[in-house]
């Protein structure tokens, strides 16, 4: 079956990451041509237009006083007009008013494979300690549903929690892991922090071998 289908989506009323994981899944099945997305939010509209540049599809967004219509298209556009550098920006469009743009070159596997995550504490940046738990969370549930497969995710320090049994992110971890992702928890912190007992021993790694991941990655990435 060609290429032709054409999917639409409602998101108004959705915060963030679900629109963007929402239009994400729509547009990764190969039968898919247009996802048409729906959305009343101008971040939504900004998030979106990222999400197109890293899946190599043009976008047109339209404006429709209240709300917006992203489309997304399978296919690359040639070349970089004035619209195209204008929807690369901040400024979104008047109404009716429709943009279109090139998008960038899609991520290279190899340094995907080399990436190391190390996550060194169990919130994600600093603030009220629940809602920096819940963000951590939820950065690593939108990674995963975004396809991105490092070769390893390092756990140290207050980061060995996010394996307890009781810790919301345990199941994205594993299914990390049930994904070919090396999940690995230093084995002082687990000790440390009495986590012993919760922690698979299989998963349980020496500083040595987590210094080893970190000094032949070609990137790493700390939330």
């Amino acid at each position: 079956m060609p290429e032709q289908v054409k999917q639409t989506v409602d998101l108004r009323g959705l915060s963030c990451p679900e629109p963007v994981l929402r239009t994400k899944k729509l547009f990764d099945d190969p039968q898919t041509r247009f996802v048409e997305a729906l959305v009343d939010d101008d971040v939504c509209v900004n998030n979106l237009k990222r999400l197109a540049r890293s899946l190599k599809a043009n976008c047109n967004v339209q404006n429709n006083d209240g709300y917006f219509t992203i489309t997304l298209e399978r296919g690359t556009a040639v070349g970089e007009s004035p619209a195209t550098k204008a929807a690369a920006g901040q400024t979104l469009p008047h109404a009716h008013e429709a943009v279109h743009f090139a998008p960038a070159a899609q991520r290279d596997d190899a340094t995907e494979a080399a990436t190391v995550m190390l996550i060194a504490k169990d919130m994600f940046g600093h603030g009220d300690e629940d809602f920096s738990k819940t963000l951590m969370n939820l950065f690593l549930q939108t990674t995963f549903e975004s396809g991105f497969r490092p070769r390893a995710i390092l756990l140290a320090n207050t980061g060995v929690r996010l394996m307890s049994t009781n810790s919301p992110a345990l199941k994205v971890l594993n299914d990390f892991k049930d994904n070919g992702v090396e999940v690995l928890a230093c084995g002082l912190c687990v000790e440390y922090y009495q986590l012993k007992d919760q922690v698979p021993k299989e998963q349980i790694t020496s500083m040595f071998a987590i210094c080893e991941y970190l000094f032949s990655a070609s990137k790493i990435l700390q939330p």
